[in-house]
């Protein structure tokens, strides 16, 4: 079974430590982070859009969640390794699909779409190593992973289609903007 083989938590300090880490980081508000080096940088729109698109993810994984209402592989199986404090001790909602996938993914595809940097490489690989970090710490199995990931590109490729097509989205982020105070970017 691919969950036993990628449960790992306990197995080795530095691996632990390093995957404790990386769920750290995956989680939503520090992911909801990259949207202040935008907003400083000038990119007050893909700043906005980020965020809608992080709580548009928040809101759907958990609404998927609750209408499936899979159990934990820490829940139901008993030879599963874990860490406390990052078991199903620390985890409140069921567990298909991954939220911290569904988000990094997200994000990930966000920056792809919106900039084509070489960071959305890296934002992939980053959002791979979230999605491994939830089965290491034996919280989701790999297909709540999987639709995790799913879900976080799908919703990013809706959301930047919204913000190009939909003029009422656009209209109304420009309203919301224009009453938020900010600084010009220096000019070169």
């Amino acid at each position: 079974m691919l969950f036993h083989l990628l449960n790992l938590a306990g197995s080795n300090p530095i691996a632990d430590a390093f995957m404790i880490a990386v769920t750290t980081l995956g989680a939503a508000y520090l992911l909801a982070i990259v949207a202040v080096p935008l907003w400083w940088r000038g990119h007050r729109e893909a700043a906005f859009d980020l965020l809608v698109l992080l709580g548009t993810t928040v809101v759907v994984t958990e609404a998927i969640k609750f209408a499936v209402g899979r159990p934990r592989p820490c829940d139901v199986l008993t030879a599963v390794r874990n860490l406390a404090g990052y078991g199903c001790d620390a985890e409140f909602d069921p567990s298909f699909p991954s939220g911290h996938a569904s988000r990094a993914f997200a994000v990930a595809a966000f920056i792809e779409l919106r900039f084509r940097w070489r960071a959305g490489s890296a934002s992939f690989a980053f959002a791979f190593l979230v999605g491994l970090s939830r089965i290491y710490l034996g919280v989701h199995w790999p297909s709540d992973v999987l639709a995790g990931a799913v879900l976080g590109v799908a919703l990013a490729i809706a959301i930047e289609g919204m913000s190009r097509r939909a003029d009422r989205y656009r209209r109304l982020r420009s309203w919301i903007l224009s009453k938020i105070p900010h600084r010009r970017p220096a000019s070169p």
